[in-house]
């Protein structure tokens, strides 16, 4: 067996252990965008000319993920000498396109729909292909509580859908603008305040529905159920279009054929901005006429807007002047729920087309990713980093094993999000209580700096879609700023 290993570029507070010996596997199978420190990997925005008097740029976007390469594609369309900064050697952000293998996988998010506006429009706009994730329609679902293994009947699949719908069916006179989320503020301000976990115990339904929902929703919240509100499990599923095989579709389904760094090259080649690698910001300062913003090797930019399109658990990295708001602060400290991980199995043998949901073990979620004549690739999720060590090759078979009777564990691959320094997390929902107490700071743009991050804004928040929103909108508040 085999254990390929990811590491992110090095930096503060990362355990080095876990990622020792897996830097040159990943590099040379990593797809996307990849280039030297410091190296431009477009240069038309250089060589256009910069309107905002006194400044090099008009516009500086930091974060080179979908939201920076969205808001950096815009910004060029309407005239504007742009500048993207990323701190890694990559473009791509919480994207990660790399292969198991040989077999492409990504390691971040990926799975889009058409419920999605944004991401689809870009499908459409540059032509890509769509993938099908074989799981996402199993032969086989099964779901394990407390080590017991079944799997589900037509009438128990029903069962469990049908209590999904109930739980959920108060989201559209709460939700009945996913993109308005306090459009019914007293209801959705009730709903925000309560966790998932607390709502189920007061549900009217089976313990095996309830079963289902926690298994379900540990994949949503990448955490417990406990650590997720009841108003973000009804944003996604009325994202999803209320309807859970809708919603499932919309999650877990849908993919781009030729990855998620095909995508970002082609906004990037679209607008063809200037791009700056390894370049980590350590300061912005808006004076009022411009924006000075300083990379950690010195380098002083002076630019007539900044986008900051920077992860939420890693913005006050940044010393911004004026300050952020404290709330900003504090809930990139205490982070949002996305804290879990993400894994890739390749077993010995075609195991079928599965999809198995666990309420209680390290994997919450393990689905079949590719079947082939003497292996299958399977996706899997878990609440808890600390309760599978994805780099202990026994651990991980007894995990699957568990799911999965006899699958023979030929090798894996994971990514660790939560010691990146540049992420700090995996995908974002938010916490109980964070709506009543942060939403009114999120996204709130101050001055000449605006902000574009996948972890605020509304609908398909944390997903590839809300990156993609949240840079456009931003690139357009930018131009009107600009003018």
């Amino acid at each position: 067996m085999s254990e390929d290993k990811v590491t992110p570029e090095q930096g503060p507070g990362l355990n080095r252990r876990r990622f020792l010996g897996g830097a040159t596997a990943i590099t040379a199978g990593a797809a996307g965008l990849v280039s030297g420190p410091q190296q431009a990997v477009a240069v038309s925005g250089a060589e256009q000319a910069c309107k905002t008097p006194g400044c090099d740029y008009d516009v500086v976007v930091i974060g080179g993920g979908n939201a920076g390469a969205a808001a950096a594609r815009d910004s060029m369309k309407n005239g504007y000498r742009t500048l993207l900064l990323e701190a890694r050697n990559r473009l791509g952000g919480r994207t990660f396109s790399a292969d198991l293998d040989g077999d492409p996988v990504e390691l971040g998010g990926f799975w889009i729909h058409h419920t999605q506006p944004f991401v689809w429009a870009e499908k459409e706009r540059y032509g890509l292909a769509i993938k099908e994730t074989p799981g996402a329609v199993p032969d086989s679902m099964v779901l394990t509580i407390n080590g017991q293994r079944q799997e589900l009947n037509e009438a128990q699949i029903m069962e469990a859908v049908m209590g999904w719908q109930a739980f959920t069916d108060a989201g559209r006179a709460i939700l009945p603008r996913n993109w308005d989320l306090l459009h019914n503020a007293p209801a959705a301000l009730e709903a925000d305040a309560i966790s998932v976990s607390d709502k189920l115990r007061e549900a009217d339904l089976s313990d095996f529905q309830k079963d289902f929902i926690r298994a379900v929703v540990a994949t949503m919240a990448h955490n417990s159920p406990d650590a997720m509100s009841y108003l973000e499990m009804l944003r996604w599923h009325q994202c999803g279009g209320g309807y859970f095989p809708t919603f499932m579709d919309s999650v877990a389904r849908f993919s781009l054929k030729d990855g998620t760094a095909a995508l970002v090259e082609h906004m990037i080649a679209d607008g063809s901005p200037e791009v700056r690698l390894s370049t980590p910001v350590k300061s912005v300062q808006d004076t009022g006429n411009l924006v000075r913003v300083q990379t950690t090797n010195g380098d002083v930019i002076k630019a007539g807007a900044v986008i900051c399109c920077l992860p939420m658990n890693t913005i006050f990295n940044i010393d911004f002047t004026p300050p952020l708001p404290e709330g900003v602060v504090e809930a990139g400290k205490e982070r949002h729920t996305g804290v879990g991980f993400k894994l890739y199995v390749k077993v010995k043998g075609d195991v079928g087309n599965v999809l198995s949901f666990a309420a209680d073990g390290p994997l919450d979620y393990l689905m079949t990713y590719k079947q082939a004549p003497d292996y299958t690739l399977l996706v899997g999720f878990g609440q808890n980093p600390d309760a599978l060590d994805v780099y202990d090759d026994e651990a991980v078979q007894a995990a699957v094993d568990a799911l999965i009777p006899g699958a023979e564990l030929l090798s894996s691959l994971s990514y660790d999000w939560n010691n990146d320094p540049y992420a700090r997390g995996t995908y974002c929902s938010y916490r109980p209580g964070w709506v009543a107490k942060y939403y009114d700071v999120f996204q709130k743009d101050q001055g000449r700096v605006l902000f574009g991050s996948s972890d605020h804004g509304e609908g398909w928040r944390g997903f590839i879609d809300g990156a993609i929103g949240a840079g456009i909108l931003a690139a357009e508040r930018a131009r009107v700023l600009l003018g």
